[in-house]
Formats: structure tokens, sequence, C-alpha cells
């Protein structure tokens, strides 16, 4: 057989070191981070990454409609750790002129545009309480144009949580890593 055309063949200690060490989802992360920043020199943005990589803060995305409950789950979770709330009230104190493009949005009953936003959550989770303890984003995003703007911007939540009202009352999914 041609050696090309050969299966692989890696050995059952090689797969059980990559998942305890949490080596391919490490490796997820680059992928999106290169295919997301496409940055000019991939190589040292790589190096970059490993060196701020922190897979033990939590990034939360807190999402639902109206009245279904995020704020609440956001102080529950704020109550029990040092995670760093973050909404489109906190992003809206800074004096930017964002944020005075922003805030004429609000004002004349518009969704804020999605880059707008993103640039001010991007710039608001790299600061360093946000980088050191966690942050959630409550009830953003609100739009796919918002959503597909995170994404541009390179803000990725770990987990996401789901909050819905049902008529038997409110009802949450959390999707993602929870530990």
């Amino acid at each position: 057989m041609d050696e090309t055309k050969r299966p692989l063949r890696i050995p059952p200690e090689f797969t059980m070191y990559a998942e305890k060490n949490e080596i391919f989802s490490l490796y997820e992360r680059m992928i999106q981070e290169l295919i997301v920043g496409q940055p000019s020199d991939p190589l040292d943005h790589m190096i970059d990454f490993l060196h701020r990589e922190n897979d033990d803060i939590s990034q939360i995305m807190i999402i639902g409609p109206p009245a279904s409950g995020k704020a609440s789950i956001a102080q529950l979770i704020n109550k029990e750790s040092n995670i760093q709330k973050i909404d489109t009230d906190e992003l809206l104190t800074v004096d930017t002129e964002q944020v005075k493009r922003a805030r004429g949005c609000l004002e004349n009953d518009v969704d804020i545009p999605g880059d707008t936003l993103g640039a001010l959550v991007k710039e608001r989770v790299s600061k360093k309480d946000c980088a050191d303890n966690g942050w959630m984003l409550v009830g953003y995003p609100k739009t796919r144009d918002q959503a597909l703007a995170l994404q541009r911007h390179g803000i990725f939540a770990k987990t996401r949580c789901v909050s819905r009202v049902t008529r038997h009352g409110p009802y949450r999914e959390i999707h993602g890593k929870t530990s």
C-alpha cells in the first residue's frame, strides 16, 4: 500500500494524553482565533495567544427575551463569584464617541449597530478585571447582526445560558463548559 494512502494509526495513549490535557479544546480555540482574527503573522499571533490563554476564567453569555430572568441569573452568578457582569447600561457609562452613537440609537428606540457594541464589548473584556476574573454578557447579543459582530471582534463565550419563559414559568438552558 502507498504510504500516503495508508490509514493513520494513532496510539490510544496519545488520544488519552490529548483529552487529559485538553489539547483538542485548545486546538479548537487556536483555530477559532486564527480564522476570526486573520493576523498578518499567524505564528506570532499564536504564540501571543498561548501566552494570554487562560482556560480557567469564565466567559458566559446570558441571553433571552425581556423579563425572562437574565438579570436574576447574572445576580446569582455574581453573588457566588467575582465574575464581571457586562450589560448594555454598563458599557454606555464611558464617555467616548462610540458610546455617544450608541446612546443616540437607544434614544431613537433603534438597536445599537453590532460593530459599535462589539467594539465596546471587546474593549471591556480586555480590561484586567475581566481577564483575571472572567466575564458574563447579560442580554447581549439581541440581534443576529450583534452576534456576528461579536464573532468578528473575536469574542466567544465558553458557556451560554438561554433563558426563556414558557406558560409554566422561566426555563433555562445552559450550553458549553459549566465547571
